[in-house]
């Protein structure tokens, strides 16, 4: 092969891998998003559960309501975080500014996890008794996941 086939040949690869690589990762940005990702609670819900036109308006009202409430509580818990890193700019001990920032952090926390345990409990109250029953089973393999 002379000097301009292996040239053209060489060109063509380089070509064609990068082409490869723009498909995939136009494929995993616009085809399909979520490869790869663990479905959410939600997204279990709705795939593995059988709902009525009914359970699922309800749903989406309770994961809309959900959603609303949990975003404030993650911006209050934004907000508490940023306090309790100023507190200990200027603090290097467990000051009254430190210690009020953290209980707000964590009072934060604690209501977020409330609120999803109370949504949970919701949502299940929705179902019927052969749907809470797998409903149980993607809540407690979600909560494994969680942990692990």
């Amino acid at each position: 092969m002379n000097n301009k086939g292996l040239r053209s040949a060489i060109l063509t690869i380089i070509l064609s891998f990068v082409a490869g690589v723009i498909g995939i990762l136009l494929g995993h940005r616009y085809i399909m998003p979520n490869a790869g990702k663990p479905l959410s609670l939600h997204a279990q819900i709705h795939k593995q559960l059988v709902l009525d036109k009914s359970q699922d308006k309800k749903l989406h009202a309770l994961e809309q309501a959900y959603s609303t409430e949990k975003s404030a509580l993650e911006a209050r818990m934004k907000q508490a975080n940023a306090r309790l890193s100023k507190a200990m700019q200027t603090s290097h001990d467990m000051s009254p500014d430190i210690i009020a920032a953290k209980a707000e952090y964590v009072e934060s926390l604690d209501a977020l996890q409330t609120l999803t345990l109370e949504h949970i409990f919701a949502m299940r109250a929705l179902l019927k008794n052969d749907q809470a029953q797998q409903f149980d089973k993607l809540v407690a393999h979600s909560f494994r996941k969680i942990s692990h």
